[in-house]
Protein backbone atom coordinates (compact mmCIF):
# COMPACT_ATOMS: atom_id res chain seq x y z
CA UNK A 1 0.00 0.00 0.00
CA UNK A 2 3.02 2.32 0.73
CA UNK A 3 4.25 2.07 -2.36
CA UNK A 4 1.27 2.55 -4.44
CA UNK A 5 0.67 5.93 -2.36
CA UNK A 6 4.34 7.05 -3.18
CA UNK A 7 3.66 5.93 -6.55
CA UNK A 8 0.88 8.27 -6.69
CA UNK A 9 2.51 11.21 -5.46
CA UNK A 10 5.09 11.05 -7.61
CA UNK A 11 2.69 11.08 -10.63
CA UNK A 12 0.65 14.06 -8.68
CA UNK A 13 3.87 16.20 -8.16
CA UNK A 14 5.12 15.55 -11.66
CA UNK A 15 1.83 16.81 -12.89
CA UNK A 16 1.31 19.73 -10.50
CA UNK A 17 5.26 21.10 -12.08
CA UNK A 18 3.92 20.40 -15.10
CA UNK A 19 1.01 22.40 -15.11
CA UNK A 20 2.53 25.04 -13.49
CA UNK A 21 5.17 25.29 -16.35
CA UNK A 22 2.29 26.30 -19.07
CA UNK A 23 2.52 29.41 -20.79
CA UNK A 24 -0.25 32.07 -20.05
CA UNK A 25 -2.97 32.16 -22.42
CA UNK A 26 -2.62 34.46 -25.15
CA UNK A 27 -5.43 36.62 -26.98
CA UNK A 28 -5.79 37.41 -30.17
CA UNK A 29 -4.86 40.99 -30.89
CA UNK A 30 -8.29 42.25 -32.31
CA UNK A 31 -7.13 45.92 -31.46
CA UNK A 32 -4.35 45.64 -34.66
CA UNK A 33 -5.17 48.40 -36.98
CA UNK A 34 -6.25 52.05 -37.18
CA UNK A 35 -9.17 53.02 -34.96
CA UNK A 36 -10.65 57.03 -35.41
CA UNK A 37 -12.80 58.45 -33.01
CA UNK A 38 -14.36 62.01 -34.37
CA UNK A 39 -15.95 64.73 -31.66
CA UNK A 40 -18.97 66.08 -34.10
CA UNK A 41 -19.60 68.94 -31.81
CA UNK A 42 -15.71 70.31 -32.17
CA UNK A 43 -14.68 68.44 -35.27
CA UNK A 44 -11.40 67.28 -32.68
CA UNK A 45 -10.46 63.61 -34.15
CA UNK A 46 -8.23 61.10 -32.52
CA UNK A 47 -6.40 57.71 -34.25
CA UNK A 48 -5.05 55.17 -32.44
CA UNK A 49 -2.95 52.71 -34.65
CA UNK A 50 -2.30 49.63 -33.04
CA UNK A 51 0.31 47.62 -34.89
CA UNK A 52 1.16 43.79 -34.53
CA UNK A 53 4.54 44.44 -32.71
CA UNK A 54 3.37 46.24 -30.15
CA UNK A 55 3.80 49.70 -30.85
CA UNK A 56 0.97 52.43 -31.46
CA UNK A 57 1.24 55.46 -32.70
CA UNK A 58 -1.99 58.19 -31.27
CA UNK A 59 -2.81 61.29 -32.94
CA UNK A 60 -4.65 64.29 -31.40
CA UNK A 61 -6.26 66.54 -34.19
CA UNK A 62 -7.66 70.12 -32.89
CA UNK A 63 -9.81 71.45 -35.18
CA UNK A 64 -9.35 75.24 -32.97
CA UNK A 65 -6.22 75.60 -33.70
CA UNK A 66 -5.82 73.10 -37.03
CA UNK A 67 -2.79 71.52 -34.78
CA UNK A 68 -2.33 67.53 -34.84
CA UNK A 69 -0.28 66.16 -32.20
CA UNK A 70 1.37 62.35 -32.14
CA UNK A 71 2.45 59.97 -29.34
CA UNK A 72 4.67 56.86 -30.27
CA UNK A 73 5.15 54.20 -27.73
CA UNK A 74 4.41 50.13 -26.94
CA UNK A 75 1.38 49.05 -25.50
CA UNK A 76 0.07 45.82 -23.68
CA UNK A 77 -3.36 44.45 -24.09
CA UNK A 78 -5.38 41.90 -22.75
CA UNK A 79 -9.19 40.50 -23.84
CA UNK A 80 -10.34 43.25 -21.77
CA UNK A 81 -7.60 46.00 -21.63
CA UNK A 82 -5.32 47.85 -23.28
CA UNK A 83 -1.91 50.08 -21.74
CA UNK A 84 -0.03 52.52 -22.99
CA UNK A 85 3.44 52.16 -21.77
CA UNK A 86 5.09 55.13 -20.75
CA UNK A 87 8.69 55.47 -20.54
CA UNK A 88 8.91 58.50 -17.90
CA UNK A 89 5.09 58.52 -16.88
CA UNK A 90 2.82 55.97 -15.15
CA UNK A 91 1.35 53.86 -17.77
CA UNK A 92 -2.49 54.04 -18.98
CA UNK A 93 -5.04 51.42 -18.80
CA UNK A 94 -8.11 51.40 -21.04
CA UNK A 95 -10.72 49.08 -20.70
CA UNK A 96 -12.17 48.08 -23.97
CA UNK A 97 -14.43 45.78 -26.02
CA UNK A 98 -14.56 45.32 -29.74
CA UNK A 99 -17.46 44.43 -31.78
CA UNK A 100 -17.47 44.51 -35.48
CA UNK A 101 -15.98 47.71 -36.82
CA UNK A 102 -16.34 49.72 -33.28
CA UNK A 103 -14.16 49.72 -30.80
CA UNK A 104 -15.79 50.97 -27.25
CA UNK A 105 -13.37 52.47 -24.75
CA UNK A 106 -14.52 53.07 -21.37
CA UNK A 107 -14.08 56.37 -21.28
CA UNK A 108 -17.61 57.15 -23.59
CA UNK A 109 -15.52 57.00 -26.69
CA UNK A 110 -16.52 54.84 -30.15
CA UNK A 111 -13.54 54.09 -32.30
CA UNK A 112 -14.25 53.75 -35.70
CA UNK A 113 -11.99 51.02 -37.33
CA UNK A 114 -10.54 52.58 -40.61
Amino acid sequence: MKKHTKILLSILSILLLLSACTEPEEFDNVLIGSWKYIDYQTDDWEKIIFQEDLDYRLENYSASTAGIVAITGTYAYTDTTYTFERRHYPDIVFKYVVSGDNLYVYLGKTYIRQ
